[in-house]
């Protein structure tokens, strides 16, 4: 490490220097100075004058030298500051990592470990892969604010909102892939009914999209809503959640800017008509629409919205890249702004982690798909999982045999 004094170059006594831009004046330096050419520094005017050079030169130099220690101090606050900022955002990294990250060997391989770290399929055993961080995202059929209850006609007890998104994302550290997992709304799983005091009344097989509704709060709907899913995908542990109003899409369309999409099929929504095939720029509630709007009357109008949904959540996650790599505190912008239309358990320290790894993740039309299964109408549409395919997709996305 250089010394202090470093920083600021000495001129050569003999004056060869050739860099004059910030000179250190030396107290012996004056008595060798040589004499005026009359030789009269010994009357009494000279004497002052000389007295008050020297007494200038000093002062001088006391200047430039509480400028120096000035400037030392800057610099030793600016290098402070920068490593206290690094040495933070990297706390933050590594928190965020060991919060997000499941310990399977914590658990260990025993009768009391969590269900869905250890799997059974075809006489082979497999373990949960640690590298795999799951999130399920859920859009929320209401205008009011994420807290506030909502009237839901036919339904006994509840009022958080239907799920009208049922969005699986999990994300694999290690191999730098994500795999998107679209789950219809309709799909027919055991729901939990609860009833208004919030506890525990049975089990129903009824659409999906219902158990956020029996929640009591926010929370406790986002919660039954990551049991179901959990449970739904054989148990798998889900880390993080976040749900939002679908009124809450314009927010975080716009804020990156918009995203272009090719509209799927028609679609007549408030900011108007939208053609199939051509390529629009949504804006403000030109999003909400191209992912919300569907037409009640026309059975499977929730799957072909899906589909929407599938290509827009593609669409944004490219442009959010590109617009995150110029504005690298986006995310937190995004995150603040959501506020009252958005209820997670996804913390600072956990952005901190994700977005780095995100900028360096691809994520293209095949990492999303939909669950395997079958639709069928009644009174209500009705959508029935594949439970061998869907056994088999779990174990190859979530899994690794043990040997």
């Amino acid at each position: 490490m250089k010394k202090n004094s470093d920083l600021f170059p000495e001129v050569d006594s003999t004056g060869d220097s050739s860099d004059f831009s910030i000179e250190v004046l030396y107290e012996d330096s004056f008595d060798d100075r040589p004499l005026d050419d009359d030789g009269s520094w010994d009357d009494d005017e000279h004497r002052h004058h000389r007295h008050r050079h020297k007494h200038e030169k000093h002062k001088k130099h006391r200047t430039l030298k509480r400028w120096k220690k000035v400037m030392l101090g800057l610099i030793a606050v600016i290098v402070v500051g920068i490593a206290g900022l690094t040495g933070g955002f990297f706390y933050l990294r590594a928190q965020g990592e060991k919060h997000l990250k499941t310990n399977v060997a914590a658990a260990g391989d025993s009768a009391e470990a969590q269900e869905g770290l250890y799997i059974t399929y075809n006489n082979k055993k497999y373990q949960y892969n640690e590298d795999v961080i799951n999130f399920l995202c859920l859009g929320i059929a209401k205008d009011v604010p994420i807290e506030e209850k909502t009237a839901i006609t036919g339904l006994e007890t509840g009022g958080e909102g239907f799920a009208d998104a049922v969005i699986l994302v999990s994300l694999n550290i290690a191999s730098g892939k994500i795999k998107i997992f679209a789950i219809p709304r309709d799909t027919i799983v055991p729901v939990k009914v609860v009833d208004s005091a919030g506890y525990f009344v049975r089990t129903e097989n009824i659409q999906l999209t219902a158990q956020h509704a029996y929640g009591q709060t926010a929370a406790e709907g986002a919660e039954l809503m990551v049991d179901a899913v959990s449970n739904l995908f054989y148990k798998v542990p889900i880390q993080r959640y976040c749900s939002i109003n679908l009124s809450a899409i314009p927010i975080l369309n716009d804020a990156i800017g918009g995203v272009d999409v090719q509209v799927l099929e028609d679609i007549n929504g408030s900011t108007g008509t939208y053609r199939a095939g051509e390529t629009i720029h949504l804006e403000g509630k030109m999003a909400e629409d191209y992912v919300r709007q569907r037409d009640t009357n026309i059975y499977g109008s929730s799957l072909n919205r899906l589909e929407r949904e599938k290509q827009y959540i593609t669409n944004y996650f490219a442009t959010a890249k590109e617009a995150i790599k110029k504005d690298m505190t986006l995310p937190i912008t995004i995150y603040n702004s959501l506020q009252g239309n958005m209820f997670t358990n996804i913390t600072v320290e956990d952005i901190a982690y994700l977005v780095p790894e995100l900028l360096n993740i691809p994520l293209n039309a095949e990492d999303m798909m939909t669950i395997p299964g079958e639709a069928t109408w009644g009174e209500y549409m009705e959508y029935n999982v594949d439970t061998n395919q869907l056994k088999e997709i779990v174990i190859n996305n979530f899994y690794k045999e043990i040997p």
